[in-house]
């Protein structure tokens, strides 16, 4: 598999076809020593239209909206949502994109969730623990 990476912005305003953009990039890697031409199985072409319009991300960001400059990870939204019960979690949502600091975000919200209603079972991890040391 092979993401690139591209500005959230329809495919019609792009400088060239995601289809020529994608043989600019498998020319840059055939140039560089990486020729993929007889190894492809299969294609698919997925822009950020593709991914506003399958799965509603603002914009076909990938990540939410964009923020840049040294603050940028201060700009993020939360981990509380704006109604008791909804957690934010995912790249546009402290602490940010990429699978770790996803995990870590997630991680949080769990926390949250703990510290928000204390009562509530505690899932799996919960059961286990609770069940330690005994006897069946």
């Amino acid at each position: 598999m092979m993401l690139v990476n591209v500005p959230a912005r329809d495919p019609g305003r792009w400088p060239m076809s995601p289809e020529a953009y994608r043989d600019l990039v498998l020319d840059r890697l055939a140039s560089r020593g990486h020729d993929l031409s007889g190894r492809l199985r299969f294609v698919d072409l997925f822009t950020p239209a593709d991914l506003r319009d399958r799965y509603g991300a603002w914009g076909g960001s990938i990540y939410g909206g964009a923020y840049s400059g040294r603050l940028a990870p201060f700009r993020r939204p939360g981990n509380r949502g704006p109604r008791h019960g909804l957690y934010l979690v995912g790249g546009s949502a402290h602490p940010g994109g990429g699978l770790p600091l996803v995990a870590m975000g997630a991680r949080i919200v769990a926390s949250l969730v703990r510290e928000d209603f204390p009562g509530a079972p505690s899932g799996a991890g919960g059961s286990r623990s609770r069940t330690a040391g005994t006897t069946r």
